[in-house]
């Protein structure tokens, strides 16, 4: 109830100022799907996204700043992600907001483990070389970030419904050396057996493939069954995508590169077989 009390103020004030849901949300910096669901109720909205929207609908009466943001509040618990604001950039922001209402995701990676899936030493490594910029209590805070994703979208009452077709490239790729890629690949290993996760491997025998370009997702919702989100992702974070041809486009290619993928089953024997591989690399360079 106070979702849907919450999001009609909002919409009313919205239309107040002659906005579209698309011209909020561009200035913003959000989806259109994201203004959509706030204005319907669909999902709960922090109280920083609800000051952001009033500053944008030129809303500084405190008697009506006040109590929409305290309606906020008590709708829900602030957004865990809002205490690390001043690490995150609006889309990796808005990233983890829709990964937190998702009901399902469907990655496609060809170059590094995503995010929801990398062990703490891989994701260091990740981390320090995209942003070798940062000093190391950054590094730290962006890493807790990160493992603090994982623990929110696995360890909820509803998991997330994640499926994962890697290249396989990624696994060949000594991302921090033998003993991190050895953990990483233990890691996946355990991943697999999650009820939640399907994880597959897209072999370099496949040859060329639809996804050439680079990695994409795909989130689905469960009160929006047609209200799919596509992203691609960029040196400046992602980019999202919700025309319907984009969402088709994105839908199929994925299923391709399900197709042409090992089984789960065939995935897990190559991934004991790396592990395997790589623990070998650490004894050869112990005994060295």
């Amino acid at each position: 109830m106070r979702r849907r009390r919450l999001g009609y103020e909002l919409r009313q004030l919205r239309e107040a100022t002659g906005k579209t849901g698309e011209e909020a949300a561009s200035a913003l910096g959000w989806s259109h799907s994201k203004i959509s669901r706030i204005e319907t109720g669909r999902i709960a909205v922090t109280w920083g996204d609800v000051s952001d929207m009033l500053d944008l609908y030129d809303v500084t009466d405190p008697e009506v700043r006040e109590p929409l943001i305290a309606l906020a509040r008590e709708a829900r618990q602030k957004g865990w992600w809002q205490s690390y604001s001043s690490l995150l950039s609006p889309h990796y922001a808005t990233h983890i907001g829709l990964e937190a209402a998702a009901e399902s995701l469907r990655i496609f990676e060809p170059l590094t483990v995503p995010g929801l899936l990398q062990t703490e030493p891989y994701a260091r490594v990740i981390i320090a070389t995209n942003t070798r910029e940062l000093g190391q209590e950054e590094i730290d805070k962006r890493i807790e970030v990160r493992l603090r994703r994982q623990d929110i979208v696995f360890s909820s009452e509803d998991p997330l419904r994640l499926s994962v077709v890697l290249d396989e490239a990624v696994l060949r790729r000594e991302t921090g050396g033998p003993a991190v890629m050895a953990g990483q690949v233990q890691h996946l290993i355990e991943a697999s057996a999650h009820p939640r996760i399907r994880l597959q491997v897209l072999p370099f025998a496949q040859g060329s493939h639809v996804a050439m370009a680079g990695s994409f997702g795909i989130f689905s919702f469960p009160d929006d069954p047609g209200g799919d989100i596509a992203f691609i992702d960029t040196m400046v974070g992602s980019l999202f995508m919700e025309r319907p041809a984009e969402i088709t486009a994105a839908r199929e290619a994925y299923d391709e590169l399900s197709a042409q993928a090992l089984s789960r089953e065939d995935t897990v024997t190559l991934l004991n077989k790396t592990f395997a591989a790589y623990q070998q690399r650490c004894q050869d360079g112990q005994m060295t």
